[in-house]
């Protein structure tokens, strides 16, 4: 099985989280949040920094993977866009897992640069698997031996076997077919060809189990990684037959079929409409929900009906669904689908399994259920959010001498932040604070890289607003949960996805003074550590090295004195490097306004001019940014 999150070159592209870099100098938002500065500081920069989203991931992976897009075979595309948050959905295929690219956090100009850049997500990702997984190579059923083995079967002489009145042949056909296309890519084209597709559909509508179980596995396997199969199945109506054919089914191995199916007919776009209006309440219904272990009461279907493979194919199914707008929104507001998935994760970390297969979906199911979480559904930051600008607003309308009066704060909103929810349900568990623990103790106890990438990548969606939804996620986790150390170890993993979703996550908690003596002790050392890296050959490399010039920034300007043990000789060439590497041009701009903040500082400036710095190379350096800000000292 694949086993990652999406990726975004043609085969192995990672699309979990996109920058919003773009045009961070070029918007002042005048009403961005900010905390108090102190007096006589130049920390006002803070306010200026952008923070990120993770996308939504797109399952689908490749022999070792992370979400990727564009998969040949039925990957969903994400669209870059400027937004970054966090987002998995499976890409059908019960074999890979694909996840959409990352970019990382940006910030904006220093100090009391007018230049407000936009927060970034991590975007919403398909599941890495991204046709989840052929069917059976070959059949179980005791009816097709001979003559499969014999070799006297052709693809023709299957499909005409399928129009056959006789049970026993049409499985014959069936069974045949699905056993041919998961060895022979070529016989999905034949098939298609020949118009077997429409003929395995009408199968569905059999009486018969053992047709219904071979025609379902034929499908399978002719719509893995096939696009054209894919829509042709949709053509002839295959996803309501095969919805149908799950609602009143009892049979443990055609569930299977379908539920594989639905998975791989999940990673193609123009097929995610109607898998959402047809499939997701059946799946939810007669799948999650009753295998889960939650309940509201009203759920009357013992969970041992439900085979583990059906869960987690379903899972992977809604993995993918999760990925795109409209599923992403529907699936919020489905009954007892969040509660259901929560339930099941957290029964899995209570009983030591953070690694079973089925939480990886069901964590990237909610991480891409997070994504413009703030902007999407109303919750009870929205209101405090328009209370806190109303403050905001009387205080600059009487503060008009005050020099802090411009700035909307934040850290002091003069509105109380509010009280959870004993019970959560539905949407309000995606920031809950038991959510949080859970994504927490995934980082603790999972070994897979995918689980780490997606339960950073989630917590990157919660702190990536400018409203109080950020401010109060990320004192929930550095503060109240003592998370800090366990994201801190993220940045140590070999894989490149887990650091990048570490580093963004650590850098849109920077934009928060009030962490800042917290992380600067506990996440200062890992993070001055990944700048101290030479330059590395990874597509994450650059927004990781984004993240990591942003969080040290904020944190080394907040507290000078602690934060001039950190600036390495091996560190501060390594930022110099930054400045001038042409490929990197986010992790260049950020490097600069790094140096330029560095060297505004007098106890900083000194430990510059120990390694050789000084005005007329940190002018060549940082360009017309150092320029324009270093007149002001």
């Amino acid at each position: 099985l694949y086993n990652g999150t999406l990726k975004r070159d043609v085969e192995n592209r990672r699309y979990s989280s996109y920058s919003q870099m773009e045009g961070w100098g070029n918007k002042y938002y005048s009403k961005a949040v900010c905390s108090p500065a102190r007096a006589g500081s130049d920390y006002c920069f803070v306010q200026n920094i952008k923070s990120s989203r993770s996308e939504p991931d797109l399952h689908w992976e490749p022999p070792r993977g992370t979400l990727r897009k564009n998969q040949v075979g039925g990957r969903a595309e994400h669209k870059t866009t400027l937004n970054r948050q966090s987002i998995y959905s499976s890409c059908s295929t019960q074999q890979g897992t694909t996840r959409p690219s990352k970019k990382m956090p940006t910030r904006a100009l220093s100090c009391p640069s007018s230049n407000k850049p936009d927060v970034v997500y991590a975007q919403p990702v398909m599941s890495c698997k991204q046709d989840a997984v052929y069917g059976q190579a070959q059949s179980s059923s005791k009816i097709c031996g001979d003559e499969i083995d014999g070799g006297t079967m052709t693809i023709q002489k299957a499909i005409q076997l399928l129009c056959s009145s006789d049970d026993k042949y049409q499985a014959m056909g069936a069974y045949y077919l699905q056993h041919t296309c998961f060895q022979d890519e070529s016989a999905k084209q034949e098939v298609y060809r020949l118009g077997g597709i429409a003929k395995l559909v009408e199968l569905l509508r059999s009486t018969n189990q053992n047709v219904q179980r071979a025609a379902a596995g034929a499908l399978r396997n002719l719509v893995f990684k096939n696009p054209t199969n894919k829509i042709e199945t949709r053509r002839q109506n295959g996803i309501r037959e095969c919805v149908s054919l799950l609602r009143r089914t009892g049979n443990t191995e055609i569930q299977k079929q379908l539920t594989g199916l639905l998975w791989n007919l999940s990673s193609t776009d123009e097929l995610k409409e109607e898998l959402i209006q047809e499939a997701l309440p059946v799946l939810t219904d007669c799948v999650i929900i009753p295998f889960s272990g939650w309940s509201d009461g009203s759920c009357n279907r013992a969970r041992e009906i439900i085979d583990p493979e059906v869960f987690f194919n379903a899972t992977g199914c809604l993995r993918n669904l999760s990925s795109a707008d409209m599923g992403r929104q529907t699936m919020r507001n489905y009954p007892g689908l969040i509660d259901s998935v929560m339930t099941y994760t957290q029964n899995c970390v209570a009983s030591n399994r953070p690694d079973d297969k089925s939480v990886e979906n069901c964590i990237c199911i909610l991480h891409n259920l997070s994504y413009r979480l703030d902007a999407e559904v109303p919750n009870k930051y929205t209101q405090l959010n328009h209370m806190a600008r109303s403050v905001y607003m009387d205080k600059t309308l009487t503060g008009c001498f005050n020099s802090r009066s411009g700035k909307m704060e934040n850290d002091e909103y003069g509105v109380p932040l509010p009280e959870e929810d004993f019970k959560p349900k539905g949407p309000t568990w995606l920031y809950h604070s038991d959510a949080i623990r859970t994504y927490l103790s995934l980082m603790d106890q999972s070994k897979k890289d995918a689980t780490l990438e997606a339960c950073a990548g989630a917590l990157q969606n919660l702190t990536a607003s400018r409203g109080l939804m950020s401010n109060a996620m990320s004192q929930l986790i550095g503060l109240k949960e003592k998370g800090l150390p366990r994201i801190a170890r993220l940045l140590q993993s070999n894989s490149s996805e887990v650091v990048r979703s570490g580093a963004s996550l650590l850098s849109n908690m920077s934009r928060h003074p009030v962490l800042h003596k917290t992380m600067a002790h506990q996440v200062l050392p890992d993070v001055s550590r990944l700048l101290s890296f030479p330059s590395g050959n990874t597509n994450s490399y650059g927004e990781i090295m984004t993240s990591a010039c942003y969080t040290l920034r904020n944190l080394i300007m907040s507290n000078p004195h602690l934060g001039k043990s950190y600036l390495s000789s091996n560190m501060l060439n390594n930022v110099v490097s930054l400045c001038r590497n042409g490929s990197c041009p986010k992790a260049a701009e950020a490097a600069r306004l790094l140096l330029t903040d560095l060297w505004s500082n007098r106890e900083l400036q000194s430990v510059l001019k120990q390694q050789g710095f000084d005005k007329n190379r940190m002018g060549s350096l940082a360009g017309t940014t150092f320029r324009t800000l270093s007149s002001r000292f």
